[in-house]
């Protein structure tokens, strides 16, 4: 650790900080060889986290590797277009309690055009990485937003257009808003989000963008998810909900029977749980 380190390696830890990951193609992108590689490996310049996958030793151990710094290096190692979406995505915007960060977290990843490395869901993270590949809108990227990241919170900054680049650990995080991150959890019930879930959620809801909602939900493909969304906004009465122009909605047709035993909308067509019909001031 004491020798002279080589140019190359100088270029490598500048583009570097402690405990960011990369791969092997992006090491041989920087005309560092494969030998150069195991060299800084041994020497301890390197740490090989998994095959083909390295990061600059930091003061985190190097297993497991946190789900937030793999996720945050893979967005920023080449162009990409996969997101954070999901409940996972709604719990960072401080709109759900469904990610438990204890024990083994579920992650929501979204990724319909292929762009993740395929080393990231093998990763030896402290989650469990669930990947998201079918297609749920006609427009992959709409409602997906670049936000600043706090890497020891674990907090989401404000939307930005596009991701400073003035250091090589900007942390900022590709994830879903809160009006496309609800549509996908819809999408997800009732075989792996519950109704309830999914009605608290829906509660703090007030400040959805109306003509973004509209957008979405006219470029989303499932019909379930649609006629969910529109279903709880009416049950909880928010007031965006009358600016959303639901005459572009496709809803489909015929009934869904989404809660066996439970009571039937007819307005969307869908049976639920009969705790779920009315307003929620009605329940009882």
């Amino acid at each position: 650790m004491t020798e002279q380190t080589p140019p190359p390696l100088n270029r490598l830890l500048a583009e570097l900080a402690p405990g960011q990951l990369v791969d092997s193609a992006w090491l041989q992108a920087q005309s560092i060889s494969r030998p150069s590689v195991h060299a800084y490996v041994k020497n301890g310049w390197l740490e090989r986290v998994a095959p083909r996958v390295y990061r600059r030793p930091g003061a985190a151990p190097a297993l497991p590797v946190r789900w937030d710094a793999a996720i945050l290096s893979a967005q920023s190692l080449r162009p990409s277009t996969f997101y954070v979406g999901g409940a996972t995505a709604l719990d960072l915007l401080g709109r759900s309690h469904y990610l438990r960060l204890g024990g083994n977290a579920t992650v929501h990843l979204y990724d319909p055009e292929g762009t993740a490395p395929s080393w990231l869901p093998r990763l030896p993270v402290n989650a469990t990485f669930a990947v998201h590949t079918r297609a749920l809108f006609a427009d992959s990227i709409l409602g997906v937003e670049w936000r600043r990241y706090d890497l020891g919170t674990g907090r989401l900054g404000a939307a930005v257009s596009e991701p400073s680049r003035t250091n090589p650990w900007d942390h900022f995080l590709r994830v879903a808003g809160e009006e496309r991150a609800t549509i996908e959890m819809l999408d997800q019930v009732p075989n792996e989000v519950g109704f309830d879930h999914a009605d608290e959620t829906f509660q703090g809801l007030s400040n959805l963008r109306p003509r973004l909602v509209t957008r979405l939900l006219v470029s989303c493909r499932s019909v379930r998810a649609k006629r969910l969304f529109l279903f709880y906004a009416e049950r909880h009465g928010h007031a965006w909900l009358k600016h959303v122009d639901r005459e572009a909605v496709d809803l489909g047709t015929g009934k869904r029977q989404l809660a066996p035993s439970g009571k039937f909308d007819a307005r969307y067509q869908i049976t639920v749980p009969a705790s779920l019909m009315g307003h929620p001031g009605d329940d009882t």
